[in-house]
């Protein structure tokens, strides 16, 4: 191994070097897709149609921070290959739907039907399968 002037070696120096690029390249694809892959309006018009049925229903709601976030994710996810939909439905079961755990169980179990019809009358007949999923178990969990 070669020492280099700062103590590194040059073994270390080149990984760093390596490293940084992979680093700046990724950030490149990353502004890229963020650009390429917007949201569609029937997206947007689906998700605030959902976030107004939760937020009634069951008083919870999505925020300005989870929808940046999920027009990020989005982007992103349609630039590895996925769909809207897909993207969507992945964010919705991670961060939305687990807020409904808070709730009351007996409520959150009795509404469980209303919920996955709803789930398809916004976004689509079975279109948002880990959503149905995870309210599916929660039904049977409630």
């Amino acid at each position: 191994l070669v020492v280099i002037s700062n103590g590194l070696t040059h073994s270390l120096f080149c990984n760093i070097l390596s490293f940084s690029s992979k680093a700046t390249a990724f950030t490149k694809l990353v502004e890229e897709a963020l650009q390429t892959y917007k949201f569609s309006d029937t997206a947007k018009e689906q998700l605030a149609d959902f976030d107004a049925y939760l937020s009634s229903t069951f008083h919870v709601t999505f925020g300005n921070r989870i929808l940046m976030q999920l027009g990020k994710y989005v982007a992103l996810y349609q630039a590895c290959g996925g769909s809207e939909i897909e993207a969507i439905d992945d964010m919705l079961s991670k961060k939305i739907l687990r807020k409904l755990e808070s709730q009351n169980p007996v409520f959150i179990k009795a509404k469980c039907e209303e919920l996955l019809n709803k789930f398809d009358e916004i976004f689509g007949q079975d279109l948002m399968v880990n959503c149905i999923e995870y309210i599916k178990r929660l039904s049977h969990n409630g």
